[in-house]
């Protein structure tokens, strides 16, 4: 019993993974072809011609987040030091320490004080996991 029902769960398996071959209709053969001349008209709400757009529309404006809006900078001065993760600058001052994001690596280096001009992001994910993120603009020795 074993036997037949290893014998049918394979062939049902093998049946499984086969393809059929397409199916082509018969051509019929040509003297029984029928040809139709008759054109239907559109109805006569239907405008015959369609017009085409000459260039694409433009693409959508994306909203610009609220902190963009702010036309004025911060600045704070502080000491630079490296962080926990590979390739993070901070900034320390007296009361905040700040992840510096896109300070002149040739100025912001660690031992340095520093002036940075820029906007804090305190919303900003990093994988840094230290201080507050602050976009810089302007990087200076001081």
């Amino acid at each position: 019993m074993r036997g037949l029902a290893a014998v049918l769960l394979c062939l049902v398996l093998a049946s499984c993974g086969q393809v059929p071959p397409p199916q082509v209709p018969a051509s019929a053969p040509p003297s029984s072809v029928v040809t139709s001349t008759a054109v239907a008209s559109p109805p006569s709400s239907v405008p015959s011609v369609v017009p085409v757009p000459t260039s694409a529309p433009p693409p959508p404006t994306l909203p610009t987040p609220s902190r963009a809006l702010d036309p004025s900078l911060t600045t704070v001065r502080g000491t630079v030091s490296g962080g926990v993760e590979s390739g993070c600058t901070l900034l320390s001052t007296p009361g905040e320490q700040y992840l510096l994001l896109g300070a002149d690596p040739a100025i912001a280096v660690a031992g340095a004080v520093v002036e940075v001009s820029g906007r804090p992001d305190p919303g900003a994910m990093t994988t840094c996991q230290q201080g507050t993120p602050f976009h810089v603009v302007r990087t200076s020795r001081v």
